[in-house]
């Protein structure tokens, strides 16, 4: 079976977020680009932790590699959207801003729909860290605090965390309905 050569690890990019931010403030100019890099770092230890579980939900028996290719064609936006659809169909919100076929799709067979408190963690840890590390990549004005950077990879950890223990039918549609929203098409 053949395997990646240097598969992108959730794990090591905590690991390189907490270097670019260690426990303990430094001194220096130098620390906000830490900030950033790690602020957005922490954010791709999520996505790839996501895409690594979408591609082992839709391929379970396929090999590493064929796996690892398929984590390509995941885009930031397919997550982000398949992640405000479980925003807007958790609580009572009643499903604003999800388009129907979706609702109809998720509707519950017996009752309302329930979404667990795993899928629905997946989701706003996603949503939020997104949004800190579109800050932290594009934003030129946004500053990272120490305390703030290190809540940041927290959640990161958090939220990995969850993506690799859940297995709950709800976090598995989740995984499934990112792949549905995903497109097949060149790198």
């Amino acid at each position: 079976m053949a395997e990646a050569q240097h598969p992108i690890d959730p794990a090591q990019l905590l690991a390189a977020a907490e270097v670019l931010a260690p426990a303990k403030a430094r001194e220096g100019a130098s620390e906000f680009t830490e900030r950033r890099r790690a602020v957005s770092t922490a954010y791709y230890a999520v996505f790839h932790a996501i895409s690594g579980r979408v591609a082992a939900t839709v391929f379970p028996n396929a090999e590493d590699i064929f796996r690892q290719r398929i984590r390509r064609w995941i885009a930031h936006n397919d997550i982000r959207t398949v992640a405000r659809w479980v925003i807007g169909l958790q609580g009572t919100g009643g499903g604003q801003g999800v388009p129907s076929h979706i609702r109809e799709l998720l509707a519950g067979i017996e009752g309302p729909l329930h979404i667990d408190a795993d899928t629905v963690a997946i989701a706003k840890g996603f949503l939020k860290l997104h949004e800190r590390r579109e800050r932290a990549d594009y934003n030129h004005e946004a500053v990272f605090d120490h305390a703030g950077t290190q809540r940041h990879i927290a959640r990161a950890r958090q939220v990995v965390e969850v993506v690799q223990a859940s297995s709950s039918d709800q976090t598995e549609q989740f995984f499934g309905l990112i792949a549905m929203q995903a497109q097949v098409r060149g790198r």
